[in-house]
């Protein structure tokens, strides 16, 4: 494969060859002017295709190695197409029907076949790089995200120590209430932290796995109350309940419960359901503690945070994007006269292997 600079001249070179048979044909011919005119014209038009990659390649300035796969590219649908061509007419030939202007027949069949290979080939490399572009980006904001992560770590804990060490030796009642208030900002820093993680790690992962999501539930109820003695829990849940979900799905449903308890006293009362109803497999939250604000849940309404709407936190979201990369459905809704309701439906197993072969659930 020709690989040095002088492939760039190839592009336009096809172009103006093909250009040269049409005015060829226009001056050999001995057909009337437009005749000759109209066939020069289909010409022509795979000339204008060259001509437009040939320009794209020379702006975009792609490197050598792309336009040498263009110009193989091009090359080889020519020789192919032109074949195919050069076959029908001498068949045509042998079987006593020559074709009529059997040149200009060759020239049109390589004519395409050029012009049409080279805008493939453009294509093809354009996609290439747009890909390659992608991952490279990717790549760089894994590497970022892994460090700033890694960073956050690191001075949230030196901050912290610092802070909590003044506040236990602070003599003033409001230097220490102001420590302790900086200490759950800086823990606050760290949440968001590790929440961005959790989002991070979802959206790596694009496929759901069929799941007991009864089980899930328990082992996510016994977290809870290992890490909230104190708080009134009330689980329902079946013995079993198959769901096809993202593989996350206990973390939607541990975010689910800590949101009740994170945003609310000890004194909050907390209820988890499991239930399978018809072609749905059911997780209800309910708790009785504050509403969440209403520009919240508009933002997750409309899958955006608005300039002066924006989620205080990172946990609704993860709700969110588990459910959604499960092909479920969820509520949240503040109830009356106190308290949130958030239901996260997933798929049962018999119905999502039905969807996955034509018929698709509402």
């Amino acid at each position: 494969m020709i690989r040095d600079r002088g492939v760039r001249l190839f592009p336009p070179a096809l172009a103006t060859a093909i250009l040269g048979l049409a005015i060829g044909h226009v001056l050999i011919d001995e057909d009337p002017f437009w005749i000759e005119l109209a066939e020069a014209s289909i010409l022509l038009v795979f000339a204008g295709v060259l001509a437009f990659v040939a320009v794209r390649v020379r702006r975009e300035q792609l490197p050598n190695e792309r336009v040498a796969r263009i110009v193989a590219t091009s090359l080889g649908a020519g020789v192919v197409v032109g074949g195919l061509s050069a076959v029908y007419a001498v068949s045509r030939h042998a079987s006593g029907e020559p074709v009529t202007e059997g040149w200009l027949v060759l020239s049109i069949g390589w004519s395409l076949g050029t012009s049409s290979g080279g805008l493939v080939g453009y294509y093809v490399e354009r996609v290439r790089a747009e890909r390659a572009a992608q991952e490279q980006l990717t790549g760089r904001l894994t590497v970022l995200q892994r460090v700033l992560r890694h960073n956050i770590r690191n001075e949230v804990s030196i901050i912290r120590g610092v802070a909590d060490s003044a506040a236990e030796s602070a003599d003033q009642a409001d230097v220490e209430s102001d420590l302790r208030t900086l200490i759950d900002h800086v823990d606050r820093v760290h949440e968001l932290s590790e929440k961005a993680q959790t989002l991070a790690d979802l959206w790596n992962v694009d496929e759901s796995v069929e799941t007991d999501l009864a089980a899930v539930a328990r082992e996510e109820v016994r977290r809870f109350h290992e890490e909230h003695p104190e708080i009134d829990l009330r689980a329902s849940i079946p013995e079993h309940a198959a769901a096809v979900v993202h593989p996350s799905a206990g973390t939607a449903i541990r975010e689910a419960l800590d949101n009740a308890v994170r945003h609310n006293d000890d004194a909050v009362a907390i209820t988890l359901t499991v239930a399978e109803e018809g072609k749905w497999t059911t997780v209800t939250v309910v708790d009785d503690g504050s509403h969440i604000p209403s520009e919240e849940l508009d933002a997750l309404a409309k899958l955006q945070e608005f300039p002066l709407k924006h989620v205080s936190g990172l946990g609704l979201w993860v709700i969110y994007w588990v459910v959604e990369l499960s092909d479920g459905r969820l509520t949240i809704e503040n109830r009356d006269p106190r308290g949130v309701r958030v239901e996260l439906r997933f798929r049962s197993r018999r119905h999502a292997r039905r969807d996955r072969n034509g018929v698709r659930g509402t």
